[in-house]
């Protein structure tokens, strides 16, 4: 596939494509640089959306720089957004709106290195993941993490939306710490 053949797609919607199991695989991230809204509904063995490989990791990468808005529902094997931590090469500055459902196998939505980019995220919901326990992964000891304060990962966020999570944790993660989600800026959210 040629490198600038998705150079102009602003939306991607993969629905029901159950042969996809990385649906953005890592030699495919720097061909969607103008991508604005991903939406992944129904692919039945899709076990990652981001794929990260050791040598992307590593290099920066300029595509999905733009993405706006993440939909992700009815992924019953979805195991990662991210399978790596990608580490900076993924920015997602520009993200606004993340709404994710129906995925039963998906125990974290950000890794830590996201959390520092999500200045501009207003939306949040999560619906209906068993497993989710946590919104960002904990940072395990010995790995950095970039994230400094709760107020600074959600300064634009207007609604939360959280509903049956049986074992989310209800808490951010960050180097050593724990931020209870009660502590971020007083805004009305929808929980």
């Amino acid at each position: 596939m040629q490198h600038n053949s998705f150079g102009y797609l602003k939306r991607l919607s993969v629905w029901r494509c159950d042969n996809v199991v990385h649906v953005i695989p890592s030699h495919l991230h720097s061909c969607f640089h103008n991508l604005e809204e991903l939406d992944v509904w129904g692919c039945i063995n899709a076990r990652v959306i981001f794929n990260i490989n050791d040598e992307n990791r590593f290099t920066k990468a300029s595509g999905i720089s733009r993405l706006k808005k993440l939909s992700l529902d009815a992924l019953r094997n979805l195991e990662h957004v991210w399978d790596k931590d990608p580490e900076g090469i993924i920015g997602l500055k520009m993200l606004q709106e993340v709404r994710v459902s129906r995925c039963q196998c998906l125990e974290s939505l950000f890794p830590a290195s996201v959390a520092k980019d999500l200045t501009r995220l207003q939306v949040l919901e999560v619906i209906k993941c068993w497993k989710l326990a946590e919104i960002f992964k904990k940072v395990r000891e010995g790995e950095g993490t970039t994230q400094e304060s709760v107020e600074s990962v959600f300064p634009c966020l207007t609604t939360l939306t959280l509903y049956q999570l049986p074992d989310l944790k209800y808490s951010i993660h960050c180097s050593k710490k724990e931020v209870i989600l009660t502590t971020l800026p007083l805004r009305p959210f929808k929980i």
